[in-house]
This record gives structure tokens, C-alpha cells and sequence, in this order.
């Protein structure tokens, strides 16, 4: 059998992350209205930061794509796996950002509300949970996962960016995961 690499095991912790997740949608912008949603399904793409621009783009040209692109984890890629030791499989460093649509009207107090407390921070930290309880990786440091976590409230209000300087076509919140450092456990037979 072979193992999974970072990419497919970050996508089946995204699919689980789904489940025990609520998260407090906007539902009408215009009158401030919200409604809870229940274990939604959150979108996973892998990939430069282009290629996530480039696939963005193109569900938005599709409703059916379009109404489902948010919330997102994105992965980005390359990601080196160090495989250095009997020990484990691999060990990697990953960036993750965790973002939902926003608009650019929005004060930074709104943003906090509206995209931050409702939405980001309850899949942040159900990604760590999920991460934790995944028996594939080995969590050392007292359960801690080390990583850097920021919040961007700049996205929404003046645009997120590829490499290359173009605009991701809409404006978002993100919380952006840097340097988080896991270690992949030794596939066991069973």
C-alpha cells in the first residue's frame, strides 16, 4: 500500500473538519442578517498562489462552483517532506490560509465580526483539533502544534495578491498559517 503525501492527508483533514463545525454565515449583507450553519463543506485547493487565483476565477464562472468556493483551506504548494529518519515518514513545514468571501465596504470591526469570530477562527481551530486527533500525525510539544497564525484584515479591504502582482478577483478574509510544522507517522500494517 502506498502512503499518502501531504497533499491527500491535508484534504482528508479537511474533509473531517466538516463535521463538529459551525460556523455563522452571512445571509443578507445588506441587512446584517446571519444564519448558523451546521458541519458545512469547505472547499480545498493545493497549489501556488497562483494556481489558487487561477481556480477561484474559474469557479466563479460557474454558479453552481461559484456559491461553494467559500469557505476555503488552501494548502500551499510546493511542500518539502523531510525523510530523514526510520523514526517517521516525513516531517514538513506547511502554510496554510483558511479565508471566506468578503466585501471591501466592510470596517475592520465589521471584518472581526463578520468574517473573523463567525467564520475563520471556529475552522482554525477545528483544523487543530482535527490535526491533534489524526492518528497519522505525531504531535509532540504537549499537543502543541507550533506554527505562526495571523490574521489579515487587508485582503478584504484592498486585495490579496499572487506572486506575480495579479488580484484574486473578489475580495476576502483570510487567516494565514505559516511554518506549521508537522511530523507524518510510519504507516503501520494492519
Amino acid at each position: 500500500m502506498t502512503m499518502k503525501g501531504i497533499v491527500e492527508i491535508i484534504g482528508d483533514v479537511v474533509k473531517e473538519m466538516s463535521g463538529n463545525l459551525t460556523i455563522v454565515m452571512p445571509a443578507d449583507i445588506e441587512n446584517d442578517r446571519f444564519e448558523e450553519v451546521k458541519n458545512p463543506e469547505l472547499n480545498y485547493i493545493f497549489g501556488s498562489a497562483q494556481y489558487v487565483k487561477d481556480k477561484l476565477d474559474e469557479y466563479s464562472k460557474v454558479p453552481s462552483t461559484s456559491e461553494r468556493k467559500f469557505p476555503l483551506v488552501v494548502l500551499f504548494c510546493p511542500v518539502t517532506e523531510k525523510r530523514d529518519s526510520p523514526d517517521y515518514y516525513s516531517k514538513v513545514s506547511l502554510n496554510i490560509l483558511i479565508a471566506c468571501s468578503s466585501t471591501k465596504d466592510w470596517s475592520n470591526e465589521r471584518r472581526l465580526y463578520a468574517s473573523f469570530i463567525n467564520i475563520l477562527r471556529p475552522i482554525y481551530d477545528r483544523l487543530i483539533e482535527v490535526i491533534r486527533n489524526d492518528g497519522r500525525f505525531d504531535i509532540d510539544y504537549d499537543n502543541i502544534i507550533p506554527h505562526d497564525y495571523s490574521e489579515n484584515y487587508s485582503y478584504g479591504r484592498y486585495g490579496a495578491y499572487t506572486e506575480s502582482g495579479e488580484a484574486v478577483s473578489e475580495p476576502i478574509d483570510a487567516i494565514n498559517i505559516r511554518s506549521m510544522e508537522l511530523k507524518i507517522k510510519n504507516q503501520s500494517c494492519r
